[in-house]
């Protein structure tokens, strides 16, 4: 007989794997850019609004690797929803436009870099959701 519970459940479970894999795969990630070395890099748009997200700034930068010059953007993870206005205004603050800053450059791939290296708290925070929805949802096939 088809039961609709344990299939919203199962989805539910799924959901959860799904959730844990993606904060998994953002802390190895995060994990390998503690290893990156640091190069001088600069501040070259920083603008308090994204053209995606009102609420995202807009951070370029600047560095060079072996006299080759590269540019990147800011990334923020997937799934970053500021509530307020402030969370780009920070950031705007943090990196001022001509601002020298340390780039963390993958040795393999220099056009691969970020400003922030390591994990940041959200990552922990999406692998323990995944993982609690899981075990809510196994608990819940038991009962």
């Amino acid at each position: 007989m088809f039961n609709a519970y344990a299939v919203i459940i199962i989805l539910f479970i799924a959901a959860g794997l799904g959730v844990a894999l993606w904060g998994g795969l953002l802390l190895a990630r995060a994990r390998r850019t503690r290893r990156w070395p640091a190069v001088e890099g600069c501040i070259e748009v920083s603008e308090p609004q994204s053209p995606e997200n009102d609420l995202l700034p807009l951070i370029e930068y600047s560095y060079q690797v072996e006299g080759r010059s590269y540019r990147r953007r800011l990334e923020f993870p997937a799934g970053t929803f500021p509530q307020t206005s402030d969370f780009a205004a920070a950031y705007v603050r943090k990196y001022p436009v001509g601002r020298k800053v340390q780039v963390y450059v993958n040795p393999s791939d220099p056009q691969e870099a970020v400003l922030e290296r390591g994990d940041q708290g959200g990552d922990w925070l999406i692998l323990l959701t995944g993982i609690g929805a899981v075990i809510l949802g196994l608990l819940m096939l038991l009962l």
